[in-house]
């Protein structure tokens, strides 16, 4: 089976940067390469694999039912054939011994009573025996079995002729009828020869199934070797190249927009890799874009709103005048919502940064549990403001970690629990370690997060409808900035079920500070 190879005719996708230049270089490395490295290389499509494929493997199945069929035909057709040739020979003896003990019968009355219908009748049934002799003959007999008949039928001549000569009550004749005791011994070794005969017909044919048996038994192994084989050349390219694909797809779909993609295997392949190297090419060139925006967006609003602080602060200090109750209200609405701008900004500005394909780590040793308690403190205001009861279990823990990262981790979470707890609330926070991680766990007894929302709430700028519904409205970057801060250390954030309010877990590995 011949498979063809593409050499000379690589297209690629038409783009307008990146598959170009990689094409022309795959191209130029191709043609570079000898015609019989080519062929060791990639089929021109995977259709043409498949296709291939799938021919070899039908072609290899109907040769074996060509080659079964011709075999079983065989069998089938010598079989019948010695079934006739038994069922007639034994006929045939048979027929022979009826017909000599009628002519015997009619040989003895015609002695007796002289009647020459007797001998007329005696005529025909001497008609019969040589035809019967001779369809006997017709079989095919070795030469043994011919001289027996030929014997027979010549004794049986001499006998007739005698009869026909010497007429009845001669004693020539008495003696006559006597030899056909001698042809009735040769018709009964005529059956026996017949019936071993079926016997080594039946033996042979059973030789024959046997051998049949056996030859379609080596086929059948023979041929799905052969298949096994075509599969086992087929699907591991199969699955290498698919496996590559959902690879690449992946490296795609989580972000990861470094490494260039490049998919080995045949032409069609090679072009959805160019395809999908542009695609990469292109979200690269739109994230960075997206990051210079969000730098430059971020960074000319902190100086118009750091103004809008100051002015805001001074109202309400009574520095360009007193206020009245109404004014100072006001003044406080605008100085909250400032600050609020602020830290939407400041996690626009720590999201810009997090997104940034080199992230630089200030690792250093520190307590975990003192840094919780740190975080809860500067929260302090909003827990008396609700009447929340905190309640801290923390184990002694040191990590090895960015402390601004991981302070924002706890920050988020622990904000959250705050802003999302009832007046009056209840929030447990737990530090504890087990075999593999350091874990956190913060819970509220606020209005909880929905199953269907949990993978969700850790994408960047969703708002969830039941905090929209709590008027909770904000950024929509804490927790997916926590997500990636955790990740970004080998850890994870999760949703524990509950049976009310929230329950996040942080789970960070277990590091010593390296020596």
């Amino acid at each position: 089976m011949t498979i063809f190879f593409d050499h000379e005719n690589d297209r690629t996708p038409v783009a307008q940067s990146g598959p170009i230049k990689s094409s022309r270089v795959h191209r130029r490395l191709w043609q570079k390469l000898s015609p019989a490295r080519r062929l060791t290389l990639y089929p021109r499509s995977l259709t043409q694999l498949i296709s291939a494929s799938m021919l070899a493997m039908v072609f290899m199945l109907v040769t074996a039912l060509v080659i079964a069929g011709v075999y079983l035909e065989k069998a089938t057709s010598k079989g019948q054939q010695a079934v006739i040739y038994s069922t007639e020979a034994v006929q045939h003896s048979l027929m022979l011994s009826e017909l000599l003990k009628d002519m015997e019968r009619s040989a003895r009355i015609y002695q007796v009573l002289g009647n020459e219908s007797l001998l007329a009748n005696y005529a025909q049934l001497r008609q019969k025996l040589q035809d019967t002799a001779g369809n006997l003959k017709a079989l095919e007999f070795n030469n043994s079995v011919e001289q027996s008949i030929d014997t027979l039928l010549k004794k049986e001549k001499l006998a007739f002729h005698i009869l026909a000569t010497e007429g009845p009550g001669t004693e020539q004749a008495g003696k006559t009828v006597e030899v056909y005791a001698e042809l009735r011994d040769i018709a009964a070794e005529l059956i026996a020869h017949n019936s071993q005969t079926i016997e080594t017909r039946v033996k042979e044919m059973k030789e024959t199934a046997a051998t049949t048996r056996q030859v379609l038994f080596l086929e059948g192994t023979i041929t799905l070797a052969l298949v096994l084989f075509v599969a086992i050349w087929v699907i591991p390219p199969l699955s290498r190249y698919v496996r590559d694909l959902d690879r690449s797809i992946l490296q795609i779909g989580n972000g990861n927009l470094d490494n260039t993609i490049e998919l080995k295997g045949p032409r069609d392949i090679r072009e959805l890799g160019a395809r999908l190297e542009w695609l990469r090419s292109q979200l690269q060139l739109l994230e960075s874009r997206k990051q210079r925006f969000l730098q430059h967006f971020s960074h000319e609003l902190k100086t118009p709103l750091a103004s809008l602080r100051e002015g805001t602060s001074l109202l309400s200090e009574g520095i360009a005048g007193t206020l009245n109750d109404e004014q100072r209200e006001i003044a406080g609405i605008l100085q909250r919502n400032c600050v609020n701008l602020q830290q939407q900004i400041d996690d626009l500005l720590n999201y810009s940064v997090s997104m940034q394909p080199f992230q630089s780590f200030d690792q250093q040793e520190f307590r975990l549990d003192e840094q919780i308690l740190g975080v809860t403190r500067e929260h302090q205001l909003q827990i008396r403001a609700k009447e929340l009861s905190v309640d801290t279990t923390l184990d002694a823990v040191t990590i090895y970690a960015d402390t601004g990262q991981i302070t924002t981790v706890l920050d988020n979470l622990i904000s959250n629990a705050v802003k999302f707890s009832p007046q009056g609330g209840h929030i447990e926070i737990k530090l504890y370690t087990n075999d593999t991680n350091v874990v956190v766990d913060v819970a509220d007894e606020g209005p909880g997060i929905p199953s269907s929302e949990r993978t969700r709430i850790f994408e960047a700028f969703y708002q969830s409808p039941s905090s929209m519904q709590y008027n909770k409205e904000g950024s929509g970057l804490g927790l997916s900035l926590a997500k990636q801060y955790s990740n970004a250390h080998g850890g994870d954030i999760e949703v524990i079920d509950s049976n009310s309010g929230a329950h996040l877990r942080l789970m960070l590995p277990r590091q010593e500070r390296p020596s």
